[in-house]
């Protein structure tokens, strides 16, 4: 009795670990991420599910905390979140560096999506979202101090991964971007939930009246 539960546990350790998704950030000074300051980091480094984060000198280049964190430290059982935030990216002088943010193993099928983000920049930044290599969102070149969003529905019906890519570009020494980027795909069904609640409160209110 005693091997079967050891086995159990063993079994139920190893799905566990094999079912972890892989969180994975980026950074590099070429768009296809094969410049020669790319570098990488995993949340298997961290030795925390879910939380991947960076400070690093790339050339020129100061970053001083990237962090990319997912469930299970966000979310839960019936929401998927991928955020990715950037603390003080400096250079010494102009150019463009690029932060990407890959989360996979989602199979969240036919669902909504919002994706949120703020910060600031003296020069510009842009975030795309993509669905494997599928672009989702595109907020275009932003300016100064910002904020927006975007939602929609991903339609898939396997397994994927979700990115969040950031384009940072300074004109000039010791300009500076910081910036939250925050991806969330809650349960399809969540929300029909939802709406069912608040529709059965509506018509119960009306039977009162």
């Amino acid at each position: 009795m005693k091997s079967f539960f050891k086995i159990l546990l063993s079994t139920t350790i190893f799905l566990i670990a094999t079912s972890a998704n892989a969180l994975l950030i980026e950074i590099s000074d070429n768009a296809d991420f094969d410049g020669v300051l790319g570098t990488v980091k995993t949340a298997d480094d961290s030795g925390i599910e879910g939380y991947a984060d960076i400070t690093v000198s790339l050339g020129d280049w100061i970053i001083n905390s990237v962090t990319g964190l997912s469930n299970p430290i966000l979310g839960d059982d019936y929401t998927d979140v991928l955020h990715l935030d950037s603390l003080n990216v400096t250079g010494e002088s102009g150019g463009t560096i690029y932060v990407r943010l890959t989360e996979s193993g989602y199979t969240r099928y036919d669902a909504n999506y919002i994706a949120e983000f703020g910060g600031i920049t003296d020069g510009s930044v842009s975030f795309q979202t993509y669905v494997n290599s599928t672009l989702l969102t595109d907020s275009g070149a932003l300016f100064g101090a910002f904020s927006g969003g975007d939602s929609g529905t991903i339609s898939m019906t396997d397994p994927y991964s979700i990115s969040i890519l950031a384009t940072i570009t300074h004109y000039g020494a010791q300009d500076a971007t910081s910036f939250d980027y925050e991806v969330t795909v809650p349960e399809p069904g969540t929300l029909a939930l939802l709406g069912i609640g608040l529709l059965g409160i509506g018509l119960s209110r009306r039977r009162r009246t």
